[in-house]
């Protein structure tokens, strides 16, 4: 077993491992020394066909710029999911660091993005579809994928909320009644796998029985067909193989859920690499281009963090992969809604990483022409160590044996009744979704070269 150091050394920010992008000296938001220090650039030569087919969908992708004029909080940053620190928007025109012009204390529609509250801070909570997040912590958890330190601040409608405020108030307002699908994405970034803690009502919380709640969750009831909360579990679970512990208990049944759904996956793919317009449900081929890049993207997300190193070098994951890329070359001049767009984006940019050999960038500028340079594979909390650790984890059970049985609680039965009140409530609200148009969807007039 590694220890907590230890296991949070690997949190190296995304934005570092994929572009190596540092923030603005003019702004107090700062990373860590360390994270400087372990910046890694990428090996300059691509070889794979496939390898070079979604680097350049990642780059037409990226110009499809939105407009802090007109584009709403749940848009903006849905495009820091899929490109992290180095986002950029356009203002007045000309392009801005997305997070850097949100820390300095935005608006939208006369409100602010981030309030203070009694137990820390959080950003805008939900008031009409694409507009603020749409379920509990959508916004801090979408973040993470920024990996900010804990001292990363937003000027807020009174005062600062940094990010360490937003733990805080995600800790203390976790509740029974609520979706805690991006709750867990979220603290399950920020804080070890055995983290424990009382809400504001003085309720018993912890990470296991987060974990515990999503994996009880029905998939094909919540919204986008459970993928968001597939995505969550996966990332809660490679925080703890991080650990080096054996899966057990509601570890082993979190591991065995999301197994049965790459499995599922894999067996309602259709022919031309797409995964099925009914996500998990059954085999359909998508009608449109939206569904298409809609299913197949949200699917290819959760994938990509939960598959081993091996699997995906399989035929099945590049033929999905290869979907995703040639639809964002071939239709890069047609209309995409925000939110599949950056879904899907965000799957082509965890696979670039995952397989692509990098070395720290002191190594690249330093190392002599005549010398060969030393690989070094990059970890990127929670995402690729831990998905490569299967070495080190023992299975001590089956996922319906009588060890796994006993785990069940009082509390697990409790947990259970509250996931299928959420999965009808969240249903009725996707169902709503559906019906209502964004503010204004990326299209092909706000396509334009860097």
């Amino acid at each position: 077993m590694i220890s907590r150091d230890a296991a949070r050394s690997v949190a190296i920010s995304f934005a570092f491992l994929l572009i190596g992008t540092t923030l603005s000296p003019a702004q107090e938001n700062s990373v860590t020394d360390n994270q400087k220090k372990n910046r890694l650039a990428p090996v300059p030569s691509i070889q794979d066909p496939l390898l070079i087919k979604v680097n350049k969908a990642i780059q037409v992708t990226e110009r499809r710029f939105l407009s802090t004029e007109i584009h709403s909080p749940w848009q903006i940053l849905h495009g820091v999911l899929a490109l992290r620190n180095d986002y950029q928007l356009k203002r007045n025109g000309k392009k801005v660091n997305a997070l850097e012009w949100i820390a300095q204390g935005q608006k939208y529609r006369g409100e602010h993005w981030f309030q203070k509250t009694a137990t820390g801070g959080r950003a805008h909570p939900f008031n009409k579809p694409y507009h603020f997040e749409g379920h509990a912590n959508q916004s801090f958890a979408i973040m993470t994928m920024a990996d900010l330190p804990t001292d990363y601040k937003f000027k807020a409608d009174h005062g600062y909320v940094t990010i360490q405020n937003l733990i805080d108030n995600a800790k203390a307002t976790v509740n029974k009644k609520e979706e805690i699908t991006w709750t867990l994405w979220a603290l399950a970034h920020y804080l070890t796998p055995d983290a424990e803690w009382e809400n504001n009502k003085g309720e018993n919380w912890s990470i296991e029985r987060l974990v515990r709640i999503q994996t009880k969750a029905n998939v094909i009831k919540a919204p986008c067909g459970g993928t968001h909360g597939m995505f969550a579990l996966t990332y809660a679970r490679n925080s703890y193989l991080v650990t080096g512990q054996p899966l057990r208990g509601v570890w082993m049944e979190a591991d065995q859920k999301i197994k049965r759904y790459i499995a599922i996956a894999r067996s309602t793919q259709n022919r031309d690499g797409s995964f099925s317009a009914s996500y998990f449900k059954g085999r359909k081929y998508p009608e449109t281009l939206k569904r298409k890049v809609g299913t197949t993207g949200h699917i290819l997300e959760f994938l990509m963090i939960a598959l081993q190193q091996k699997q995906l070098k399989e035929r099945w994951v590049r033929m999905a992969v290869d979907r995703i890329a040639t639809d964002f070359i071939q239709y890069k001049n047609n209309p995409l809604d925000v939110g599949i767009m950056y879904h899907a984006m965000d799957a082509l940019v965890i696979y670039k990483d995952r397989m692509t050999p990098r070395v720290p960038a002191q190594v690249v500028e330093k190392a002599p022409e005549n010398e060969p340079k030393k690989i070094q594979v990059s970890v990127a909390k929670p995402i690729i160590k831990t998905i490569n650790a299967e070495k080190k984890v023992v299975e001590k059970s089956e996922p319906n044996s009588n060890a796994v049985k006993e785990q069940a609680s009082k509390e697990q039965v409790e947990d259970k009744q509250v996931t299928d009140k959420q999965a009808t409530d969240n249903q009725t609200q996707s169902n709503k979704d559906e019906l209502i148009k964004v503010a204004k969807p990326v299209t092909a007039k706000e396509v334009s070269s860097k």
